[in-house]
């Protein structure tokens, strides 16, 4: 869904609901399946050394590895629209779906002995690339989700669609500015963002800072699908109540440049926060790394 109108409104104000926000996304794209790698662990946990003075690493976190039934929701959000057949750039979404599924237990965060894996996605644009380093120990869930995506060739073609910027009433740091992109049309509108499955959430109290990457929902929590978002100011009333998967290392400039061009503000789209010609992102690349012990530090 997006954040848009009194969807953004409810999640703003200091009531305590918080249900909605941005359209949806998601990015990252390596054609390149990952090994079959077993074994988790969170990336907040350090390495202990046994008595034999081998690196031993904390037991697998179970939640680091559910199924792609586990993680979804089973059935779609009331009111929402029939996922379009074609993306925008083309491609066939039962393919893409196909393929997020089948890629989706592949993708591991430790090696067979226990090392964690890191993952960052590059992102590149019209206007230059984005490099995100992605947070498994926060949302293992919606990282596997957008690694999959972008190993399926989905966000390739597809464009930031919308800049949002809104005065929260219990906020007085100035405007909140956030950037989203991943929308299988590239509209945003409500009830789009979906290629057929929806992401249960993943919330924390990770702060949302400058380069926060977060996923898009709905009014329902369990919403968030394939469209992302990046925050280019910091938002606490988002913490807790958005899941949170990575953090913008290099390119917030690209991001903000992406964020300042002219908008549209016509009857169709009159909150003026729809680009009047949007950025495509021409490819999104997985990284992978395996993490020392001083590095898991």
């Amino acid at each position: 869904m997006a954040i848009r109108g009194d969807r953004w409104i409810w999640a703003i104000r200091p009531s305590g609901l918080a249900g909605v926000l941005l359209g949806i996304f998601l990015g990252g794209c390596d054609q390149t399946p990952s090994g079959g790698r077993n074994g988790e662990q969170t990336a907040s946990s350090s390495h202990l050394n046994n008595a034999s003075g081998h690196e031993d690493y904390p037991p697998p976190d179970p939640r680091l590895q559910q199924t792609f039934a586990e993680a979804t929701r089973n059935e779609p959000p009331p009111e929402w629209e029939r996922p379009p057949d074609l993306t925008l750039a083309g491609k066939s979404v039962g393919t893409l779906y196909t393929e997020v599924v089948r890629l989706w237990e592949g993708i591991r965060f430790t090696t067979d002995s226990g090392q964690p894996i890191s993952y960052t996605a590059s992102i590149d644009t019209e206007l230059g690339p984005i490099e995100i380093s992605l947070r498994p120990e926060l949302a293992p869930n919606h990282v596997r989700n957008f690694i999959a995506l972008a190993r399926a060739g989905y966000y390739d073609g597809l464009v930031f669609e919308r800049t949002v910027r809104e005065k929260p009433d219990d906020q007085s740091d100035g405007d909140v500015e956030v950037l989203e992109g991943g929308c299988p049309l590239g509209r945003g509108d409500i009830g789009l963002g979906s290629i057929g499955y929806w992401l249960k959430p993943e919330f924390t109290k990770e702060p949302h800072e400058v380069g926060t990457v977060g996923a898009s929902h709905g009014a329902e929590p369990d919403t968030a699908a394939c469209s992302f978002y990046i925050t280019l100011s910091k938002a606490p009333f988002l913490d807790g109540n958005f899941t949170v998967f990575g953090k913008v290392t290099e390119g917030i400039d690209i991001a903000r440049r992406i964020f300042s061009l002219p908008v549209r503000n016509d009857s169709k789209y009159p909150e003026g926060d729809r680009p009047e010609k949007p950025v495509v992102i021409r490819k999104v690349t997985i990284h992978s790394s395996e993490t020392t012990g001083q590095d898991a530090k």
